[in-house]
């Protein structure tokens, strides 16, 4: 599989949606697996094979899917250590599967639902095989023997064969809809996005989701060890019938010595040894996708922060209605980049280094326009951006045209040149930042008529970044009539 391939088309919707595939499999699959639900691959794998439709619409570029597939890979290495290759092996089929049918996208909705069909199917028969494999053919006797006895019925019916075709069924019924549910995604998104109430306004404080701790269980393997190794004996000594067996001949005791022994032969042998080999390729594969990698890792925070945000703030709503509701949130957010991210507000305390940490984040960038305030020998300046230029922002003696804020005494001069700057980088591609918002722009001067300037021209390549002191943020977003902003209290926006 060959992950080299250069994202052109959308990257920052690309890398959105690996990172909801991520967090699916890595975080809703750990719970699923956790609470052992029979019906995981039905909501893991549907999440899975929406968030693959997705890519194959938004970023419709050969190798796009199977590249992401790898990252996904990586990352349930590194988030959950403790999913077993059965796992991975329904991970790799979706995403080969998804690439071959999305090879071309005319074809867009039979595709989605056909790779839905038959990812689902994968995962009904991956279950009904696992459990044949550990249980035996015995299991599905066991089965019928028990409900025929139930039932006290003359004529035997195969009621394990209905129930593992009830099973594919489900998952058939599931496919079906999970894929007719994906192809119809892109416009019901551009629908939503024009909704009111679908926009979620997200701080900039999540952390870097960290691979959960490993439980110290060394006492309870060795006795696993041991229990395993005596149950082998056993075993063969009652099947081979070596001297008079051991154990009772009983059809139900057979299966349940069978499935402890291929479970345990699992943990100690097969396992360990399947994952090391599937850990030592994806590592190999992590060093060739550090870069996409880094990308990912750092939407991740914020992306489970979408998650979090999207169902509280849908708390208004019950049950499939609740869910229908955070799963708009969630997905025209996630998917609408400029929508609800164009405009930011970087807050804190006064003098805690939101200017100096900008000016050493702004260093020989070329996307980067507007004015910067910082002190220089005591004396507060103003800074273009982009030309590194400093000129005078307080008023000398001798200036007659002054704004006064407080103590401050600033030179209307000053902040006619930088209004000019501010004016001229308009509309430039890349970022805004205007240093800072105050109380003067709250009474109507100083950059107040430049920024209500800006806002009107909708300048949709350009984001803006605002910076204003605690305290007065609500004031700005009222006064400036910002609706969709969005409030951080970091520069890691700024990459």
């Amino acid at each position: 599989m060959n992950n080299s391939v250069t994202i052109s088309n959308n990257p920052v919707i690309y890398y959105r949606l690996i990172a909801l595939w991520v967090l699916n499999e890595a975080m809703l699959g750990g719970i699923i697996h956790g609470l052992k639900i029979p019906v995981s691959g039905l909501v893991v794998g549907g999440c899975a094979v929406i968030c693959i439709c997705l890519i194959a619409w938004y970023v419709p570029q050969k190798g796009a899917i199977i590249k992401a597939t790898i990252i996904v890979a990586v990352f349930k290495m590194m988030l959950s250590p403790q999913a077993p290759p059965p796992a991975y092996i329904a991970v790799f089929f979706q995403g080969l599967m998804g690439e071959l049918l999305f090879w071309n996208r005319r074809f867009f909705k039979l595709s989605c639902i056909l790779f839905a069909i038959i990812a689902m199917l994968e995962s009904g028969f991956q279950r009904i095989l696992m459990l044949t494999i550990i249980y035996g053919k015995d299991l599905w006797t066991v089965i019928n023997d028990f409900i025929n006895g139930l039932t006290k019925q003359k004529t035997v019916t195969n009621y394990s064969l209905l129930i593992g075709g009830g099973y594919v069924l489900l998952h058939l019924i599931g496919g079906i809809l999970a894929g007719w549910w994906a192809s119809v995604l892109p416009q019901r998104i551009e629908k939503w996005s024009k909704e009111e109430g679908n926009r979620i306004i997200l701080t900039d404080n999540a952390g870097i989701i960290s691979p959960p701790p490993s439980k110290k269980i060394g006492g309870l393997k060795k006795g696993l060890l041991i229990v395993w190794i005596l149950l082998i004996l056993l075993y063969v000594q009652s099947y081979f019938k070596i001297g008079e067996p051991l154990l009772p001949p009983h059809i139900s005791l057979k299966i349940l010595l069978r499935s402890i022994i291929i479970i345990l032969s699992w943990i100690f042998i097969v396992g360990p040894l399947l994952k090391q080999l599937l850990h030592y390729w994806l590592q190999k594969k992590k060093t060739q996708s550090q870069q996409d990698i880094q990308q990912v890792l750092q939407l991740l925070p914020v992306t489970q922060q979408l998650i979090t945000e999207s169902w509280r703030t849908s708390s208004g709503k019950k049950g499939w209605k609740r869910l229908k509701a955070c799963n708009k949130k969630i997905l025209v957010n996630a998917l609408n980049p400029v929508a609800g991210g164009k405009i930011f507000i970087l807050s804190g305390p006064v003098q805690s280094g939101k200017t100096t940490s900008l000016i050493k984040r702004t260093e020989k960038r070329n996307d980067v326009y507007g004015i910067l305030t910082p002190v220089v020998n005591g004396k507060r300046m103003f800074m273009n951006v982009q030309a590194r230029q400093l000129f005078d922002m307080e008023a000398t003696e001798e200036e007659t045209e002054i704004l006064t804020v407080g103590r401050f005494v600033f030179s209307k001069r000053g902040f006619n040149k930088a209004i000019q700057v501010i004016r001229d980088a308009q509309d430039k591609e890349g970022w805004l930042i205007i240093d800072e918002i105050g109380p003067m722009e709250l009474r109507g001067e100083g950059f107040c008529e430049v920024l209500k300037e800006i806002l009107a021209s909708g300048n949709e390549k350009q984001k803006l970044l605002l910076v204003v002191r605690d305290g007065l943020v609500d004031t700005t977003k009222e006064f400036f009539q910002l609706k969709e902003v969005v409030i951080i209290t970091n520069i890691s926006v700024l990459r």
